[in-house]
């Protein structure tokens, strides 16, 4: 029996690729946004400390020039964590629809691989017809013979 060998493979191949190039770029929005999140972290702790700090040179005599100076700082980081918090929304959003594509690329590969096995099974189906056709021909043939010789012989 013949194998089946699939014209598809070239189209599967492709289809892969395109996938494949869709979960890389998942994953580079993914790495984006834990990369932002870590710079949100350090400046949440940044600020966090910058609270306390303030709070502990206004227990004492608060020299005003350092405190102007910390409040300015403090503005600055609120608006890199502003900044930060506006590209998050705007990763997230990114990620969610690479994450589509991926979705339509994995699933044009699965349309591909569903195709294959149905061709597949059908060539199958078609190989077994074929055969069971040969053994159906032989088995009437090898009848046949045996009827002849036993009128010859009888």
């Amino acid at each position: 029996m013949p194998k089946y060998q699939s014209n598809l493979i070239a189209l599967k191949k492709v289809r892969e690729a395109a996938r494949d190039a869709q979960r890389a770029r998942v994953a580079d929005a993914l790495r984006a946004e834990a990369a932002i999140e870590e710079q949100i972290t350090a400046l949440e702790a940044e600020l966090r400390g910058m609270a306390t700090a303030q709070r502990e040179l206004r227990r004492g005599t608060p020299n005003v020039s350092t405190l102007l100076e910390m409040e300015r700082y403090e503005l600055m980081l609120r608006g890199q964590a502003a900044s930060l918090s506006s590209q998050k929304h705007t990763v997230a959003q990114e990620l969610e629809r690479r994450r589509a594509d991926l979705a339509v690329a994995d699933q044009q590969v699965r349309v591909v691989e569903k195709i294959d096995d149905r061709r597949e099974r059908e060539f199958i189906r078609q190989e077994a017809r074929r055969d069971q056709r040969d053994m159906d021909e032989i088995a009437a043939q090898h009848f046949l013979r045996r009827q002849r010789y036993e009128v010859q012989f009888r």
